[in-house]
């Protein structure tokens, strides 16, 4: 019995989205449907995370690989504006500090934000620096990597507009370094690879709900990991063995979630996943992440419309 998109999107809003994932939880829920519901569910999850402050970010498996963690780091670093994350951080941290900031929620120049509160800019400056160091740096959440990165990039509002080191660390975070060189100055001492994948990706909750006060909800769509390599017509092909490894990946996450600060994850899916007639691409090929969603409480009447996964209809 399918449960009603709407009820459910309540549910995840009330239960979920405002209140325990934006308090500091983490939650990751599968819905199965039919095309045109799944389009309108991702829509709706979409409004429902950013007016609740929430950065959202969508990632469809036909575009982006997903069946290593570090990939999925990838996918979300590239739909991230970093730049305003750490402005929003630094922000913070100077408020917090007794400082007036001019124009809220926009970059102000050091000079600026110096005059705006009557103090040498180089005396501001260091203050600030201080700050970061206090608050950033020292921050056990964060992997020491991560937090390099996040330093940088709060120095580099501090700075020039044009800053190469910045722009680095950026590149680094979204996987598009070949070299570490660049990054070196920072004091980053590994790519971002499957030995690290799951640190910086607690590390990128952490931050995210520090910087917008809510959290990151993500947007996966998994259809194209249920369609055979002849049926594509385009986008990213999965091998069986990969499509294992891809639910290898959310399992990950969902045996995780508790630490995952501020995440909710929706994973879309059409009703081929628990179809038995797809052959080494539906949930029954891959038990050990079918059992975390099987359904342990069950109403006398319809279905459970909070269980990990639910079958949807308009």
């Amino acid at each position: 019995m399918a449960i009603a998109l709407e009820v459910w999107l309540d549910l995840m809003r009330r239960e979920y989205i405002e209140t325990y994932v934006r308090d500091g939880g983490g939650a990751v829920r599968f819905a199965v449907a039919d095309d045109a519901v799944l389009q309108q569910a991702d829509r709706r999850l979409r409004d429902m995370a950013q007016q609740a402050g929430f950065t959202v970010v969508a990632i469809d498996s036909a575009a982006a690989k997903i069946q290593l963690l570090h990939l999925v780091f990838f996918a979300i670093a590239r739909a991230i504006d970093w730049q305003a994350l750490a402005q929003a951080r630094l922000e913070a941290l100077a408020i917090d500090a007794g400082y007036t900031w001019p124009v809220p929620g926009r970059r102000v120049r050091l000079e600026e934000l110096a005059a705006a509160n009557g103090i040498a800019p180089a005396m501001l400056q260091r203050e600030l620096l201080r700050r970061i160091t206090q608050v950033v740096w020292r921050d056990p959440a964060l992997a020491q990597d991560f937090r390099r990165a996040m330093v940088t990039l709060m120095e580099a509002l501090l700075a020039d507009d044009i800053d190469p080191l910045r722009d680095a660390v950026i590149d680094w975070l979204r996987g598009d370094l070949r070299t570490l060189r660049p990054v070196r100055p920072a004091g980053i001492g590994a790519r971002i690879g499957l030995q690290n994948a799951r640190a910086m990706l607690l590390s990128l909750c952490h931050w995210m709900h520090l910087c917008n006060g809510s959290g990151l909800a993500v947007i996966l769509d998994i259809r194209q990991l249920l369609r055979d390599r002849r049926e594509l017509v385009g986008g990213a092909a999965y091998t069986p063995a990969a499509v294992m490894a891809a639910y290898e990946v959310i399992r990950q996450v969902i045996d995780d979630a508790e630490h995952y600060r501020g995440l909710f994850l929706a994973v879309l899916a059409d009703h081929r996943l628990h179809d038995d007639s797809v052959p080494k691409r539906g949930l029954a090929a891959y038990d050990a992440l079918r059992l975390r969603l099987s359904n342990d409480v069950r109403p006398a009447a319809g279905e459970n419309p909070l269980a990990p996964l639910v079958v949807l209809a308009a």
